[in-house]
């Protein structure tokens, strides 16, 4: 009997530990916080659809999103950066955890951002609600053309069956035959294609214009016309000049590449990296 007590009490003590580890513990742990970086809640028309890129597989992503607020990329080419502004379309190439590898329309720049930097949430919405409607029928009604009205028909004159012979005027001497003019050649238009000699006619009064601060007519050695390309969903005809530029590594030749629509250039970019020039 005289060991009883000191039996006891470790039962008590394990015992008392038992009831008060629990609370003892959420003391010294901090209540874990969900992280939401995948997940957003977006309202469509009222309908409101919850996304968790958690759940979702690569093959579900959209293809293409667009940037929130300014994102500067690494070119491709070279260690330059290139700035897209808000809203740019541009590629979605893969994910990594809680970033998005992306890619310009052109090909030029490509690199990881957040997830904030996108509106990938709301691409995967809108999708979800396109879905949403083509499942319920809801399509919006063709839009029917205006039916165009018959032409009216002038009344037919009844015609004198005896006409009155012409009134012949007075014979002069010979009249001077007219020479036909040449018909001066249009404008370019912004819907019609320049050729060759019209794109090396714009990138000179563009350049003569003071289009780009880098260099000026007399530095350039050769004026061609490029080919056609699509950059940022937007197609341009384009042309190439070559030009003299001091370097640190001495004199070098440029190539700079000129961006056209409407008839005009709209911007100047080294053909290279296809970083716009000033």
């Amino acid at each position: 009997m005289k060991y009883l007590p000191i039996l006891i009490i470790p039962l008590v003590l394990y015992v008392v530990g038992l009831m008060s580890g629990p609370m003892v513990g959420s003391w010294f742990v901090d209540e874990a916080v969900e992280d939401t970086t995948l997940k957003e809640d977006v309202k469509i028309n009222g309908v409101k659809f919850h996304i968790d890129l958690a759940e979702m597989r690569d093959n579900e992503l959209p293809g293409t999103v667009r940037t929130v607020g300014s994102v500067d990329l690494p070119t491709v080419v070279g260690d330059g950066m290139k700035s897209l502004a808000d809203g740019r379309e541009v590629k979605l190439l893969n994910r990594n955890e809680k970033k998005l590898i992306i890619q310009t329309v052109d090909g030029s720049a490509k690199g990881e951002v957040d997830i904030k930097q996108t509106d990938i949430f709301a691409t995967i919405a809108r999708r979800k609600m396109d879905e949403l409607r083509a499942a319920s029928g809801n399509q919006p009604a063709p839009v029917t053309p205006p039916v165009a009205e018959p032409p009216v028909k002038e009344p037919i004159l009844a015609q004198n069956p005896n006409p009155a012979p012409p009134v012949q005027p007075n014979m002069p001497g010979p009249q001077p035959v007219p020479v036909p003019q040449p018909e001066p050649e249009p404008e370019p238009t912004a819907a019609a294609a320049l050729t060759s000699d019209q794109i090396v006619e714009v990138m000179k009064k563009s350049i003569a214009g003071g289009a780009v601060k880098e260099f000026t007519s007399d530095q350039v050695e050769a004026w061609k016309a490029g080919e056609d390309e699509e950059i940022d969903g937007e197609d341009y005809q384009t042309g190439l000049v070559a030009y003299k530029a001091k370097t640190i590594f001495g004199e070098q030749t440029v190539q700079a590449k000129a961006l056209i629509q409407g008839g005009k250039v709209a911007r100047w970019v080294y053909a290279k990296t296809g970083m716009e020039i000033r």
